[in-house]
């Protein structure tokens, strides 16, 4: 491939493999860094949200608060059984390390602030080797990539590395990492390989379940590798096979326990992805052992046989998984919470809700998607079906995006390391054979409906004028920064409060307190009473939602609520009062209200 700039392909060429990893890596790493910094230019991450308070919280509650490593109970949340957090001890284990190891001489407090700022820049290292590692492999290879391109490639990345900036401590960052070692594993298509890819398979499945479609395509088009013959897809197949089968059980004894094994839990690492874990590796280890010889339609007959027996057995002993890792997540609580969530729509909500800037940057990633596609299905007949598989990774995750923004880490993750290809195309069509030039047309002509779809779905969907309800309101809070002195004047208790309150109160409530729930999905029973509570007009609805709670709070709210929709929440909300609710005067002045319950009176 040729890019018309000076490049670092030829000294790539001429040096050893470490050398060649570490020019491109001293590219990246700076530069991701200094992207990841930028985004705190205005004080707060981009994509810093809820998730990240929840993981604070479930950190604090470990690191500060005597929880234990097996139990996820949160006692601050009590909905009102008690909550327990899907959430992996994988990912709170580096900020409890750093912790305690600063704290001797920082206090834990401010040692817990420390890791939290840390390590996430800490895991953007271990992206920008990987990234690397795939760029450096690439220009080994023959593949020229200049200096502007890789750096052009990295910019484009920058919704993925923005998980990786200080305090962005959720769990996709993590998760980012799993993929992308299964990816460098396919790209070194060795056993070795095969090993980081079996690696990078377990993050992802101790970590959460998002990434399962994209390790599906991963493993589906080894498989298909393997069953025809491609060579080295044997030696990959074993290498992930044998580490899954190793590292499950041990992964699952360090991170949930005998208790968690034994459990059935659909939305976290538990019995049912342990089973299949097992069950799964255990058929392609064997496959891989004893078909290897073996004709494609008995390599098919005989996986498909084991394959659907084993999952028919796991449908059959977890059925209630078959309904998906939201089971538990009632029709009040969907309507009302998840379907609001933005990250649960698809792309078409960036053209409703105009955030043009993500619309282009997902534009410009499936124009590279297209224009590479020639140079991968080149490379694929010359035996290249480790890169291959890596690019259907990224088409699945800019399709699955395209379906559900929730995904579009992974998209930017992945997608912009095929922009070199994606330019060859364009650079040097002749590289095609006699019917480049062709391929060069018919690529210009699919980027060309490209432009044409955006416009034409730009009128279909046009910008909707943003209104809110009081639903909307409730999930917003106002009470960052208040006093909330008052809960030390009352007896320790269970508070209601809106979706909105919850979190800031979570942080802020002394010893014995909780909170009813907070915006997610295993805290649904609590959310469905919330919702009960404050916005049904039948009184005997609101008096059993609030028959297990102690206390009502809310924060005062400075626009106009319709009483009609939210009539418990209007009225505290706007500085009423309602039958039954006894105010709890603050010592200092504060838009944070608690009221004492009188279940006999309440209505």
């Amino acid at each position: 491939m040729t890019s018309g700039f000076p490049g670092i392909a030829a000294e790539a060429e001429s040096s050893d493999r470490s050398s060649s990893w570490l020019r491109v890596f001293a590219i990246i790493a700076p530069l991701s860094l200094i992207i990841a910094l930028l985004d705190l230019a205005d004080g707060q991450a981009f994509l810093g949200d809820i998730d990240d308070k929840m993981r604070e919280l479930q950190i604090r509650h470990l690191f500060l608060g005597g929880g234990h490593w097996f139990d996820l109970g949160l006692p601050v949340i009590a909905t009102p059984e008690p909550y327990t957090s899907p959430w992996s001890r994988l990912i709170d284990l580096p900020f409890v390390t750093i912790a305690y190891l600063l704290s001797p001489a920082f206090g834990p407090e401010h040692a817990l602030q420390i890791a939290f700022h840390i390590w996430p820049p800490v895991m953007l290292i271990g992206f920008s080797a990987l990234t690397a590692m795939f760029f450096s492999r690439q220009m080994r290879s023959g593949v020229v990539i200049s200096y502007p391109i890789l750096v052009i490639s990295i910019v484009f990345m920058t919704y993925a590395i923005w998980e990786f900036v200080p305090t962005r401590i959720d769990h996709h960052n993590m998760q980012i990492l799993g993929l992308l070692m299964i990816g460098v594993g396919l790209e070194r298509w060795s056993r070795g390989g095969g090993i980081l890819m079996g690696i990078g398979t377990m993050i992802c499945i101790i970590v959460g379940l998002e990434g399962l479609p994209l390790i599906a395509v991963a493993f589906l088009g080894l498989v298909g590798c393997f069953i025809f013959q491609i060579a080295g897809s044997r030696d990959v197949l074993l290498g992930a096979a044998a580490t899954i089968l190793v590292l499950t059980l041990p992964a699952a004894f360090a991170f949930i326990g005998p208790a968690g094994i034994r459990s059935t839990q659909c939305d976290s690492f538990s019995a049912p992805y342990i089973v299949l874990a097992l069950g799964c590796s255990s058929i392609l280890l064997i496959g891989g052992l004893v078909l290897h010889r073996q004709t494609a339609p008995i390599k098919i007959a005989a996986l498909t046989a084991m394959g659907g027996a084993f999952l028919g057995v796991t449908a059959y002993i977890f059925p209630r998984c078959l309904s998906g890792p939201y089971w538990m997540i009632d029709p009040l609580s969907r309507h009302d919470w998840l379907d609001r969530v933005p990250q649960e729509f698809s792309f078409i909500y960036y053209f409703q809700h105009p955030q043009f800037t993500i619309l282009m940057m997902l534009g410009v990633l499936v124009c590279i998607a297209i224009a590479a596609l020639p140079a991968i299905l080149q490379a694929a007949r010359r035996g290249n079906a480790g890169l291959a598989i890596v690019f259907a990774i990224a088409l699945a995750s800019l399709a699955i995006t395209l379906l559900q923004t929730r995904n579009i880490r992974f998209t930017f993750a992945f997608v912009p390391l095929f922009l070199p290809y994606a330019l060859q195309i364009v650079t040097a069509p002749e590289s095609f054979g006699p019917n480049g030039k062709q391929a060069q047309r018919l690529v210009g002509a699919a980027l060309a409906s490209v432009i044409a779809i955006a416009l034409l779905l730009r009128l279909v969907f046009p910008p909707q004028e943003q209104s809110y309800d009081a639903i909307d309101y409730m999930a917003y809070s106002e009470c960052e920064g208040q006093d909330f002195s008052v809960l030390s004047s009352v007896a320790p208790g269970k508070i209601a409060v809106p979706a909105g309150l919850s979190l800031p109160l979570a942080f802020a409530l002394p010893p014995g307190f909780s909170v009813a729930a907070l915006p997610f999905h295993r805290a649904s029973p609590g959310m469905k009473r919330m919702f009960e509570l404050f916005t049904s007009a039948d009184s005997e609805i609101r008096r059993e939602a609030a028959a297990p709670f102690d206390y009502v709070a809310v924060c005062a709210f400075p626009l106009p609520v319709d009483a009609s929709q939210a009539p418990v929440y209007a009225a505290l909300a706007q500085g009423g009062t309602w039958p039954g609710l006894i105010q709890i005067n603050n010592p200092s002045a504060s838009d944070f209200k608690l009221f004492r319950i009188d279940h006999q009176l309440f209505r």
